[in-house]
């Protein structure tokens, strides 16, 4: 066979990837359980990367997860399959490059954490896509149960609690992760009672844990990646939440909103910065926000806290601007408000990215709801926010779009959470309901999902970010 390649190579005839057989014999390694063992992720991300392309599936049996989405019973009486993802699921075959999945949603009811997807390629006339059950995320720390940021071949995980000094189990064994911030007594008292976070190869099944942030506990978190080289093999995470400080002189505590870069080649944080009098977007009420990052500036939605004099408090939407230079480090507020378009009181904004450098706002009434629209939120030339915003074209859920969402005076105002990539809205309602809307920027249009699911299947998430296989990503 290297002889007709190289042949083929002479003659100037191109080799087909299914029978070009120059790369290593992954199947003779992950048949030797001692080999096989023996393999780091790393390892195993290049074997995958280079190895024949007919080899793919049988490797992939071996050493995939045995956690299969099962097909669902109007599938199987329809005998209509969901398809299962696989190494050769390529978009590019001779780049042996994949789609980039979105919207991508995770099951975590059964605690199996399936992942399921729109496949970008097959199209259903009737669906609109089929849909696609891609690697689950089951192998990470207990609690880890929510996507916050997806891209480039990596997702991030957040939840449950740093251990402290008490070991939890990881990789098969009982360890401590980051155990030297657990060895000093002061810095236990500063980094107890922070969720985890993971960055994980869905693939590979390689992760870490992010060491815990230094006198922060920064909940309900939402991320965002930046790559810091063209082939995106070096990255920082933006995280922003929400803690309280204590006023000493006042001797009373306050909301704060703050964002955190981790840095993956230098394994630490690299900045840290908050706004005070500032709170999340109220989760009961409307679920979380997203984040766009332009340059340095990162945006996301929360709530301007105005004290009063009585002790009582008023709440205003607005939106941050954080700049993460470190030649700027600005952090600004914008009231939200729709004066031109809502003529009552609206809910704190949901904010997104669509396309490299323009910000969106999602949002609606705060009472008696029966729309949801999406605004623009227009930039000054160096990317900071005007204060105003604008109305996109089409940019009104349909009417009964948003009934099929809310069909009951009860649930018209359920939490509801969205996401974005590829120029691609996606919003989902907290509900056992297997909807899904979506509203692309660039065709104006809105379409409405229905995922694939089983009765016991209840709990769906909507991950932000996207999925997007990739061997060689390294957490």
């Amino acid at each position: 066979m290297a002889k007709d390649k190289d042949k083929a190579k002479n003659s100037g005839e191109v080799v087909s990837p299914w029978t070009d057989d120059s790369g290593p014999d992954i199947l003779e390694i992950v048949n030797d359980p001692k080999n096989r063992d023996q393999l780091s992720p790393a390892n195993l991300g290049e074997l995958l990367t280079k190895c024949p392309v007919y080899q793919l599936e049988n490797a992939w049996k071996i050493i995939g997860s045995p956690c299969k989405f099962p097909p669902t019973p109007d599938e199987i009486s329809k005998n209509t399959w969901m398809r299962q993802w696989t190494p050769i699921s390529f978009k590019d075959i001779y780049k042996r490059s994949y789609h980039r999945y979105h919207p991508v949603l995770m099951e975590t009811g059964t605690k199996l954490f399936y992942v399921v997807s729109f496949d970008p390629g097959t199209l259903n006339k009737d669906m609109g896509y089929n849909w696609i059950a891609l690697p689950p995320l089951n192998f990470l720390p207990p609690g880890c149960e929510r996507v916050i940021a997806g891209s480039a071949g990596l997702v991030v995980m957040d939840g449950g609690e740093q251990p402290g000094s008490g070991p939890i189990m990881l990789w098969g064994q009982m360890q401590v992760p980051n155990a030297k911030f657990w060895q000093n007594g002061k810095f236990k008292k500063q980094f107890g009672g922070q969720s985890l976070v993971c960055v994980a190869n869905p693939l590979t099944r390689e992760f870490i844990l992010l060491p815990p942030i230094p006198n922060r506990r920064v909940h309900d978190k939402i991320a965002k990646f930046v790559f810091g080289d063209m082939e995106r093999s070096k990255y920082y995470l933006v995280i922003a939440g929400w803690d309280t400080i204590k006023r000493k002189k006042q001797n009373k505590l306050v909301d704060i909103l703050c964002v955190i870069v981790y840095s993956s080649e230098k394994q630490g944080f690299v900045h840290a910065n908050y706004i005070e009098k500032a709170r999340p977007i109220p989760f009961h009420e409307c679920g979380r926000s997203g984040m766009a990052i332009i340059n340095y500036g990162v945006y996301f939605g929360g709530q301007r806290v105005i004290e009063r004099v009585d002790d009582e408090e008023n709440c205003v939407p607005a939106i941050y601007y954080f700049n993460i230079s470190d030649s700027r480090r600005q952090c600004l507020c914008f009231d939200f408000n729709l004066v031109n378009m809502a003529g009552r009181e609206i809910q704190a904004p949901k904010v997104v990215q669509a396309g490299p450098d323009r910000v969106f706002a999602i949002t609606r009434f705060a009472q008696l709801p029966t729309i949801i629209w999406i605004v623009e939120v227009e930039l000054h030339p160096d990317g900071t926010p005007t204060g105003s915003y604008r109305k996109i074209h089409c940019g009104v859920m349909p009417g009964h779009f948003y009934e099929l969402l809310f069909p009951t005076e009860d649930e018209a105002l359920l939490p509801y959470e969205c996401t974005s990539a590829d120029g691609v809205i996606a919003i989902k309602v907290y509900s056992e309901r297997n909807l899904m809307v979506s509203y692309h920027i660039d065709k104006r249009e809105w379409r409405l999902f229905k995922f694939p699911h089983h009765q016991d299947q209840k709990n769906f998430q909507l991950c932000d970010g996207c999925y997007e296989p990739v061997f060689t990503a390294r957490p």
